[in-house]
């Protein structure tokens, strides 16, 4: 890491932001990979991220993108965000989608992946569904893919430029946890047009934190739930998935994209793009609950991507409401 990520601040130093009354306001897993979010009460971590996120996974299976992964940024999948799937009975799992459509897929059809499959440059071992699981995505995608799980004996590791030796990852896209603010989101949504309505769910996040005060989660470097510890990464540059309705499977706008390229863009020490919320990598495991108190443990200076105007934390330029 670079010494700018290393500085740390410690939050009593005064200034700004709100070390007290901040509280987990929601957690979510994802167990397919771009498939519909689960809101759950509790949430357990793992030193790869919450236990059962983003551990099933669809990937191209015909022509030289045999084994590439497959989310809602790929053409006429954006209704994965429909899909829902819940652990089953006996270690089973439960897919379901519009129109009562359902798949149970059992250990029994799971067998090597032949091949590895391909996540971010990240070529990844992965245990198949089988033959039946494959057909009911492929028809309801609409292209030949394969269904595949991570197994429990792969380690995927995260960006070394952010992370520790050791440190490491599901399909997830790049960290074990997104962490978002609802303060920066009723921020951001005093700069969309006119009757646009953009909700969490379009960030994906895994927890969202309520009490802090806007962006504060881009200086926020270590924070404290119970026994847990998070240590905040990274920014998250935003992608396509942002653009389309979890609730309807369809992009609807180009928004809040065009509006977090105004606001929110950035470029500064290897890292560019449009950003909201922060990648974090669990230190401390246990498990927290939707109502928990967070502590900051320490603050950071911002991220160089960070620094270059826009609505944001400490030190940026607030632009007048559009």
């Amino acid at each position: 890491m670079s010494s700018s990520r290393n500085e740390t601040i410690s939050a009593s130093s005064g200034g700004f932001g709100a070390v007290m009354g901040i509280k987990i306001f929601d957690c979510y897993i994802y167990p397919l990979k771009s498939g519909g979010s689960i809101r759950v009460e509790n949430l357990e971590l793992t030193q790869r991220g919450p236990k059962d996120d983003r551990l099933w996974l669809l990937v191209q299976d015909q022509g030289p993108d045999r084994g590439k992964f497959i989310t809602q940024r790929d053409k006429g999948c954006e209704k994965l965000a429909l899909v829902q799937a819940f652990p089953d009975v006996g270690g089973n799992m439960k897919f379901s989608a519009p129109g009562g459509q359902e798949l149970v897929v059992s250990q029994d059809e799971l067998s090597c992946y032949d091949g590895f499959v391909h996540v971010w440059g990240d070529d990844c071992a992965a245990i198949d569904a089988g033959n039946v699981a494959a057909h009911w995505f492929s028809n309801y995608i609409r292209k030949p893919c394969r269904l595949v799980k991570f197994p429990d004996d792969f380690i995927r590791s995260t960006d070394a430029a952010y992370s520790r030796q050791g440190d490491h990852v599901s399909f997830a896209d790049g960290f074990p946890l997104l962490v978002t603010n609802v303060a920066s989101l009723d921020k951001l949504r005093k700069h969309l047009p006119p009757n646009i309505e953009i909700e969490m769910e379009r960030f994906r996040p895994n927890i969202v934190l309520e009490g802090a005060e806007p962006f504060e989660e881009d200086v926020i470097r270590e924070i404290k739930i119970g026994d847990v510890v998070l240590e905040f990464v990274r920014p998250c540059s935003r992608c396509k998935i942002t653009t389309i309705s979890q609730a309807e499977g369809a992009s609807t706008s180009d928004e809040p994209l065009r509006t977090l390229g105004r606001v929110r863009r950035g470029k500064g020490d290897g890292l560019e793009g449009v950003f909201f919320g922060q990648n974090a990598i669990p230190r401390k495991l246990g498990v927290i609950k939707v109502g928990d108190n967070v502590e900051i443990l320490s603050k950071r200076p911002l991220h160089p991507a960070l620094k270059n105007g826009g609505i944001g934390a400490q030190g940026t330029i607030d632009l007048p409401k559009r």
